[in-house]
């Protein structure tokens, strides 16, 4: 890593909300690799030796790097409420469980410093989940979704999305929508394509489409009080989707 790649590096790695020491650490670990693998020659057993180091010293960079999921946390988020699911209501924190039965749950770094988190039950990915904590661990907005994988089989818009298609976002700062939307939009569209896009790149097309589609996004407000209903989210704690530039990539999300 040159110079110049360097400073790139820390660039987007701060942008992220990396702090400074641990953009340092990961340059000059990455000079220590390259003068290793240099001196290794043509020593295979030496080059297996350092890359596998590498790879140690990173795993370990990553997990101090991950926001923890605190299961305190999402309780207190998801308090008492209950959301619809078929015709059953199933309390808002099992149903968030259900989607999320995955491990390790794939994870995003998003340039505010927050992560978004999502996953899918085993063996049916209609069934997701996603949440976004900031550096504290703290939930910002928890997402649930129905009906949304593969949406746009092989790239191509569909002529409608699966008429029980849902992506409902929860939040108790309203702010938190407006910050994290583009972010969920574009998570949205790399759902519809099954993830796993190279764009920019080979399959530009294909994510510029599912960036147009009309996604069945619906938001509401946990802290809205309905004595009527209960504790069950219903229409009239609707949050209107604000209007934001979505200028996050479906080819960040891969899993």
């Amino acid at each position: 890593m040159d110079s110049t790649v360097g400073v790139s590096y820390v660039r987007d790695l701060r942008s992220a909300g990396v702090g400074t020491t641990v953009c340092r650490q990961l340059v000059n670990g990455h000079k220590t690799y390259q003068v290793a693998l240099q001196q290794c020659g043509d020593n295979g057993n030496c080059v297996l030796q350092v890359m596998r180091k590498w790879s140690w010293d990173l795993a370990k960079i990553e997990k101090s790097l991950r926001v923890p999921i605190k299961m305190s946390s999402l309780q207190q988020f998801a308090g008492k409420a209950y959301i619809q699911d078929g015709s059953t209501t199933v309390p808002l924190l099992e149903r968030l469980k259900q989607g999320m039965d995955l491990f390790p749950l794939p994870r995003l770094a998003l340039k505010n410093g927050s992560e978004l988190i999502w996953g899918f039950q085993p063996h049916n990915a209609q069934v997701q989940s996603l949440m976004i904590l900031n550096h504290q661990g703290d939930v910002q907005v928890m997402g649930l979704v129905d009906n949304l994988y593969l949406g746009m089989s092989g790239g191509q818009a569909p002529a409608g999305l699966d008429s029980e298609a849902r992506l409902s976002l929860l939040v108790r700062n309203p702010a938190a929508l407006r910050e994290n939307l583009p972010a969920i939009h574009a998570w949205a569209a790399a759902s519809l394509l099954g993830f796993n896009q190279t764009c920019p790149g080979k399959d530009q097309q294909a994510c510029q489409a599912a960036m147009a589609q009309t996604l069945p996004i619906k938001a509401y407000n946990l802290n809205c009080k309905v004595k009527s209903q209960g504790n069950i989210l219903v229409d009239h704690c609707a949050l209107p989707l604000p209007s934001v530039k979505n200028d996050v990539s479906p080819g960040l999300f891969w899993q």
